[in-house]
């Protein structure tokens, strides 16, 4: 879909500028470019993990949730503080804040998301409040008195989290709030996954423009690189092996693809 160019005073304009992020790495992978840039220009980029909190100590840990310590080269006791730390690392680069609500991974609620079947299909009925409760979360982080951009996932590629979130999002763009949806990455790059989501939507979004990201792409690369326990399991299939290299050249060939030419991030909104 073309999309024009939105102007860097446009982009800035917003006083805060509020990341949404599904876990710990998706802010870098989706809009790392369009952060540093608004970093550069005065703002300073404030990622909010939502599904960040620990796994609950008193509840036992699923098969898969193990595997996916297993094939991230950390354990359950230290899981979370190494990916915190990597998502520190990232946001230093990305001259941005970083703060954590209390919300779990969907591999740690339980036995609800126990395969990739599950983790990409539908989230689970029960937790159908789980958006509202994002929602009021999110609006207790905003201050009627400064203007805010709220940026959230349009969730492509359909992991129940990014779901859930992107719902809460909805819901807070229904409430007045200016909200931006970016194209998850690497999710977004792989053939089909954009124009599958499109038609998900069909007239319920519009496209908002493109942030030029040339000029930052290296911080973008670098910050995403921070994420070491997280390369294979992210770009598998997309990008192989994950060395800053491939990622770089996968991750640019998109970014020129929707940018028509030049390394972009493109932006969504809600018409619901």
């Amino acid at each position: 879909m073309t999309a024009g160019v939105i102007p860097l005073d446009t982009l800035t304009a917003p006083e805060r500028h509020v990341f949404l992020s599904p876990h710990y790495d998706d802010i870098a992978l989706s809009c790392g470019g369009t952060a540093a840039l608004l970093a550069r220009s005065g703002r300073t980029p404030e990622i909010v993990v939502i599904f960040g909190s620990p796994p609950d100590p008193e509840q036992p840990l699923s098969g898969f949730a193990k595997w996916q310590h297993e094939r991230w080269g950390v354990t359950a006791t230290d899981a979370i503080a190494h990916r915190r730390a990597e998502e520190e690392a990232a946001a230093r680069l990305l001259s941005a804040t970083v703060r954590v609500l209390p919300f779990r991974d969907a591999i740690y609620r339980g036995e609800r998301y126990t395969d990739d079947s599950a983790l990409f299909g539908e989230p689970a009925p029960d937790e159908s409040a789980l958006p509202v409760e994002i929602a009021s979360a999110v609006r207790a982080l905003l201050d009627a008195r400064r203007t805010t951009r709220v940026y959230a996932p349009l969730a492509i590629g359909k992991h129940v989290d990014h779901q859930l979130l992107h719902q809460a999002a909805v819901d807070l763009t229904r409430e007045g709030a200016d909200v931006w949806l970016y194209e998850d990455l690497p999710y977004a790059a792989r053939a089909g996954a954009v124009d599958a989501r499109l038609r998900q939507l069909e007239d319920q979004i519009s496209v908002v423009g493109l942030v030029r990201v040339g000029s930052v792409w290296d911080v973008k690369i670098d910050a995403i690189m921070s994420y070491r326990s997280q390369l294979a399991a992210i770009f598998g299939g997309i990008a192989e092996p994950p060395t800053r290299d491939v990622i770089d050249r996968a991750l640019r060939d998109y970014g020129k693809t929707v940018g028509q030419g030049e390394a972009a991030e493109r932006f969504w909104r809600t018409t619901r």
